[in-house]
C-alpha cells in the first residue's frame, strides 16, 4: 500500500513540475455526463503529438509551438465534451 502512495505522490510531483506552460484545468468546464479524465487523456495524447512533430513537450510561451500546442489540447478537450471557459 505505500509504495503505490508513494507512487502517486511522485506521479503528481512530476505532473506539478511540468506544468508550468500548458492549459490550466481551470479553464474548461465538463458538459453533462462527461467524465473527468478528458484533461489527462489530452495531455497525454498532445504530448505524444509534439514528441512526433519534433517539438518540445512544454515549449516556450513566446514560441509558435506554444499556440500549437495550445490548439491542439483545445480540440482534444472540445472532442471529449468540454467547453472553455472565457
Amino acid at each position: 500500500m505505500t509504495r503505490l502512495r508513494i507512487a502517486a505522490a511522485l506521479t503528481g510531483l512530476l505532473l506539478l513540475a511540468g506544468c508550468g506552460g500548458g492549459p490550466s484545468y481551470r479553464e474548461w468546464t465538463a458538459s453533462k455526463d462527461v467524465p473527468t479524465v478528458a484533461y489527462d487523456e489530452c495531455t497525454a495524447e498532445v504530448d505524444a503529438t509534439m514528441r512526433l512533430r519534433g517539438y518540445p513537450n512544454r515549449p516556450l510561451p513566446e514560441t509558435p509551438q506554444f499556440s500549437y500546442r495550445r490548439e491542439i489540447f483545445s480540440q482534444c478537450m472540445r472532442r471529449k465534451g468540454y467547453s472553455d471557459n472565457s
